[in-house]
């Protein structure tokens, strides 16, 4: 790539599909959502990209598909989207190798890494060469400078760093854990201890993950900022990507972005404006709050959400 690799971090439900879509507002910069999810989207040919059509009947990444095929030589007949991986399961490596990667990713030594990748986990070392390489295609397909992958995941995260840290970003989405708890209850069904630890482990991971990362090369992002104060929140994002802000980044065009996953109201496309959620507020009974206290709460107090 030639331009920056921008990549959403944090745990779900912390606002990383909202500022998605805003991102993608700008002519600058092509989100794609959380792309790791690409090859399985294409596979099973059910789950639609956000514009509302299927992947392998989307315009875009049809284009994308078809720069892939030009530059490797093969016919339109080979259906790269479905099988260039970008993404494994830990699973596939084995629990020795998968320990193994992770120490090298939390040392952030670039030969290290990559030595430990090449001859250990060799399957998800082919699947961070080939998010590069869908990267390139995305960014000559559409000439932007930024390329906006929200896929959260720390691995990810750190392994994406490493072979470009020059043109590497991070937005570090971080929201009330109470809330990110609640939305879990609600939606999954689950207890607020589950909740509570999915916050507290997802952010663990991604401040393990953000060791030897400059401080120039990420950012933190609070959802509650992003919702209250949108357009200085943004203009401090695009001035950290290294782009230039338009006030038409504050609108919600959904139909008009190709995000892979994400967060169920990018579809819900009467939704324009931009919106703070606090319903844990009055959703979090006493007992649920005292739960999440003992789970997590030291932690999002350590993070800023002391109220």
């Amino acid at each position: 790539m030639n331009g920056k690799l921008v990549f959403i971090g944090g745990s779900g439900r912390s606002g990383s599909t909202l500022l998605d879509l805003l991102l993608n507002n700008s002519p600058h910069t092509q989100s794609v959502g959380e792309v790791h999810r690409l090859n399985w989207y294409a596979r099973s040919n059910r789950e639609p990209c956000t514009c509302g059509q299927k992947v392998m009947e989307c315009p875009f990444w049809l284009r994308v598909q078809a720069e892939a095929q030009k530059e490797l030589g093969v016919g339109k007949d080979v259906p790269l989207l479905k099988t260039k991986e970008m993404f494994l399961w830990p699973s596939a490596i084995g629990p020795v190798p998968d320990l193994l990667q992770k120490a090298a990713m939390v040392i952030g030594y670039h030969g290290i890494y990559r030595w430990v990748s090449r001859w250990f986990c060799k399957t998800h070392h082919q699947a961070t060469e080939n998010a590069l390489f869908w990267f390139e295609m995305i960014e000559r397909v559409t000439s932007c400078s930024a390329i906006v992958d929200s896929s959260k995941s720390p691995r990810r995260l750190k392994a994406l760093y490493l072979p470009s840290p020059e043109n590497f970003r991070l937005l570090f989405t971080l929201r009330d854990g109470r809330a990110v708890a609640a939305s879990g209850m609600r939606r999954e069904g689950a207890d607020m201890h589950t909740a509570a630890g999915y916050w507290l482990n997802s952010n663990r991971r991604v401040l393990w993950s953000l060791r030897g990362i400059p401080q120039d090369k990420r950012l933190v992002v609070r959802y509650e900022a992003l919702c209250r104060e949108p357009k200085a929140t943004m203009e401090r994002i695009c001035a950290f990507i290294g782009i230039p802000f338009e006030e038409d980044m504050l609108r919600l065009r959904k139909q008009e972005s190709h995000n892979i996953g994400g967060n169920p109201m990018r579809f819900r496309t009467e939704e324009t404006t931009i919106k703070l959620d606090e319903q844990w507020r009055d959703q979090l009974m006493p007992e649920d709050l005292d739960v999440f206290e003992r789970v997590a709460g030291k932690l999002n107090r350590k993070l800023g959400y002391t109220d």
